[in-house]
């Protein structure tokens, strides 16, 4: 495959445009946005703060329709880049984010459900971007593991929006070096990765040889240590392609055919997304798509 330099190609989510984010460090290309979210009145969640049951107006005395006919009760102060060159996208906030963060509060908010999170379990986000998903999890998990490869300043952006949103957080969540291209982790890390129950992914799949390299680490990590389950969640993005001509989501056809190929021995399951309670304020538009990893149980 030809070398690509990511950091030609720039891009901006589109989360961020329909987002309101103030710009800070005088610097209109970071901003802070508040992404508002929602939990069942009868939650078992210990959140810090108070529940505003009164309905919002604006300054003429009109009611405020939310979206989703959904009364946001929380939000998330999260600082992020509006755009970015490709090899940085995890400075921004993407979609799959809000997704697997849907996952975590259903399954912790619902009685009848087949997945746990419970207080003692240890979390570890891979390629964490500015860290959304692992503040949802530390609302959830006992310890939360947020990683990223240490460039663009991204583990630090990571530490910051954990200080804004530690009123959330319950258990404990830390930033910590990980990148796919390098497997020398720190003693601490190993130690985390061994005794992690859950490993979460969110849209780190944008170029092929980024994928090679995160299944490879997945792999890798699903053998350390206890059984683990993986939960990967990305968008797939269709583009006009003349090789096919035709309309098609490369990206994620390349990551689809590795992934059953690599984890042959795995027990995969694309789940169904429209059975995952919305709790974020975003578009879950239907390229949305959500895999659970685990191990092959034992034959009948």
């Amino acid at each position: 495959m030809e070398d690509l330099d990511l950091s030609d190609y720039k891009v901006t989510s589109e989360v961020h445009v329909f987002s309101e984010g103030e710009s800070v460090d005088d610097d209109e290309h970071i901003v802070i946005s508040t992404f508002k979210f929602s939990l069942p009145k009868n939650h078992s969640l210990s959140l810090h703060q108070n529940v505003n049951e009164e309905v919002a107006a604006d300054g003429d005395g009109d009611l405020i329709v939310q979206r989703k006919n959904y009364t946001p009760d929380y939000s998330l102060s999260i600082k992020h880049h509006v755009n970015t060159s490709l090899d940085l996208v995890g400075l921004q906030v993407w979609r799959g984010a809000f997704l697997l963060a849907d996952f975590l509060l259903h399954h912790a908010t619902k009685e009848d459900t087949d997945f746990k999170i419970c207080k003692d379990d240890i979390v570890v986000e891979l390629g964490a971007g500015t860290g959304l998903t692992s503040i949802v999890a530390g609302m959830v998990a006992g310890h939360v593991v947020s990683t990223d490869i240490s460039k663009g300043n991204i583990l630090s952006l990571i530490d910051t929006n954990i200080k804004q949103n530690s009123k959330w957080i319950t258990g404990q969540v830390e930033a910590m070096e990980l990148d796919f291209c390098n497997s020398n982790y720190s003693e601490k890390l190993v130690g985390l990765l061994q005794n992690s129950k859950l490993l979460l992914a969110a849209d780190v799949v944008y170029h092929d040889d980024l994928t090679d390299a995160f299944l490879s680490t997945l792999k890798k990590l699903m053998g350390m240590g206890r059984p683990k389950t993986a939960l990967i969640a990305l968008e797939k993005r269709f583009v006009f392609t003349l090789s096919d001509l035709d309309v098609v989501a490369p990206c994620y056809n390349y990551f689809h055919e590795n992934l059953l190929q690599e984890f042959n021995s795995y027990d995969i399951v694309q789940l169904d997304t429209s059975q995952i309670t919305q709790y974020f304020c975003y578009e879950r538009v239907k390229e949305l798509v959500l895999f659970k990893i685990q191990e092959k149980g034992p034959s009948p």
